[in-house]
């Protein structure tokens, strides 16, 4: 990125000002997702006035965001209005000028005005109480949070006819009503607000008619994407060692809303078990609530157990508590109580920590119980990331023939991962025998992949192209044969480059004795020069 000027401090605040209360939070979330993934390319300050930037998406976009007259401002984006170009040439601004865009983006989140969070960061700050006498209404009654939220907003849902927007302003008035208490309280407050509108989505999401029910949850998914996002950073910021007896009970709530769920409930627009683990990945590490946790969860399998119903959540939370207490023998024996489709997701997450830990042992336990699983529900989601890690696996312990077994073990369906693989580990001739298996031919193959390996290893494309014109002679016709001479002049090049003349002269001696008979074969290689 280049800048010929910065914008003085008073246009800053007048550009934050406007962003603030002319995007809407939603395309301000998107925003800030599209500059945290370097989707921004260029950011520019003409006459200390206005920034101009590039961004990428499914064309080059190009933003003008006018400091002084911000309605001025444009994108060339199909979109109308404010738009997540906008924001997000913003927010990279931000952190060209050396400035936290993290910081600015809560600021929006949390309602508060810029200016007045610049005076309070620089005003002595009072000690922070660790107990309720210091607050009062709503923030000092855990316990009525989600009462609160619900007589308020609760009927919200039934305006979600076609999209989740009427949901956005629940979010920014719930943010509003914790924007000044103290940080953990308002955290934990903001939390359950996403909780509580992802329910609200749900409520809507359930009363679609079936007909339309796919498009409603790719719609309503992807509108929910980044309040989920914000929960699990949320969630990631908790802990526990140092919570205030308030936080406890918030905390409490929390965990109590996901106790009263249906967790195992068919039909649902999220996986309401990751949101649960994303809160309880962090009260692991505080033992009486890990330990519980886990006493609620062996109460409720056990009363499961004897009603016979069919539970996938409870045995999955015990697996996850068994996992971060190192029982990794535990966990999967747990999973394998549920139905692989359900589980095999936090499976994955399990044997990837492990792999980045190196524990071959306990890693090698976590692949193949997703082995065993995948063999039997190929198109479960696990699929691709089992491939991924016994890439990864066998880069890192490439003495261990059990990861590139588990890749081979799955053709055809993983032809493509073991093919990038076999590329990766220059291991040529392993990567030319499955071209062969699958009779990829090299016009098949992208030209430049095919120049790289002519010129690291030669020998291994011989028979690919051998097998190649076998099959364009074989055609029995005029255009085949010009197919098969194409090939050969290419063949030719190879055999020469490695001063193997004599073995090239060999090879079309062959092809010329075996094919006598094809008097138009015999006149294409005439043509081609490749006989005289």
């Amino acid at each position: 990125m280049s800048t010929f000027f910065q914008l003085d401090d008073q246009r800053l605040h007048i550009l934050e000002t406007a962003v603030a209360s002319s995007i809407p939070l939603e395309v301000l979330q998107l925003g800030f997702d599209f500059y945290r993934r370097e989707k921004v390319l260029t950011v520019q300050v003409m006459d200390g006035t206005s920034v101009y930037g590039t961004v990428r998406d499914a064309a080059i976009c190009a933003v003008t965001l006018d400091c002084d007259e911000f309605g001025f401002s444009t994108c060339t984006c199909p979109g109308k209005g404010y738009c997540k170009h906008m924001a997000a040439v913003f927010y990279a601004y931000y952190a060209y000028a050396g400035k936290s865009p993290d910081e600015v983006h809560n600021r929006m989140l949390y309602g508060s005005d810029p200016m007045l969070a610049g005076e309070a960061a620089q005003a002595p700050q009072a000690p922070a109480s660790k107990g309720a006498a210091s607050k009062s209404g709503l923030e000092a009654e855990p316990l009525l949070w989600l009462a609160d939220m619900e007589a308020k907003h609760g009927e919200v849902w039934r305006q979600c006819r076609h999209s989740l927007h009427p949901l956005q302003p629940v979010l920014t008035a719930i943010k509003a009503v914790s924007k000044n208490w103290d940080e953990g309280l308002r955290r934990l407050h903001w939390m359950l607000g996403i909780i509580f509108a992802v329910e609200l989505s749900e409520r809507a999401y359930s009363h679609t008619d079936s007909y339309s029910r796919y498009y409603y949850e790719m719609a309503f998914a992807r509108m929910t994407e980044p309040w989920i996002s914000q929960y699990q950073e949320l969630a990631g910021e908790l802990k526990p060692e140092t919570m205030t007896a308030l936080e406890r009970t918030a905390v409490a709530q929390l965990l109590k809303l996901f106790h009263e769920r249906e967790m195992d409930r068919e039909q649902q627009l999220h996986r309401w078990e990751s949101l649960y683990f994303a809160l309880l990945g962090q009260l692991v590490h505080d033992r009486s609530w890990s330990a519980e946790e886990k006493e609620w969860l062996e109460r409720k399998l056990a009363s499961e157990s004897k009603t016979g119903h069919a539970s996938f959540f409870a045995p999955m939370a015990l697996a996850f508590l068994a996992f971060a207490e190192n029982r990794d023998d535990d966990a999967i024996g747990l999973l394998g109580r549920t139905v692989f489709n359900r589980t095999a997701l936090l499976a994955c997450d399990c044997a990837l920590e492990r792999l980045e830990e190196r524990d071959w042992e306990k890693l090698s336990g976590w692949i193949g119980y997703l082995y065993g699983g995948l063999s039997i529900e190929r198109k479960s989601k696990a699929f691709g990331p089992f491939l991924s890690m016994c890439r990864l696996a066998d880069l890192q312990q490439p003495d261990n023939p059990d990861w590139q077994r588990y890749l081979v073990s799955f053709l055809p369906y993983s032809y493509s991962a073991l093919t990038e693989h076999w590329l990766d580990r220059k291991q040529y001739e392993k990567w030319a025998d499955l071209q062969l298996l699958f009779g990829i031919e090299p016009d098949e193959m992208d030209v430049q992949l095919v120049r790289e390996i002519g010129k690291a290893a030669p020998q291994v494309l011989y028979p690919l192209y051998h097998q190649a014109i076998d099959g364009a002679i074989r055609s029995r016709n005029r255009q085949g044969y010009r197919q098969a001479v194409k090939l050969m002049k290419r063949l030719e090049k190879l055999y020469k480059a490695e001063k193997q003349g004599d073995r090239w002269n060999r090879y079309v001696d062959g092809i010329v004795r075996k094919h006598g008979r094809l008097r138009a074969l015999q006149e294409e290689l005439w043509r081609g020069k490749i006989i005289t």
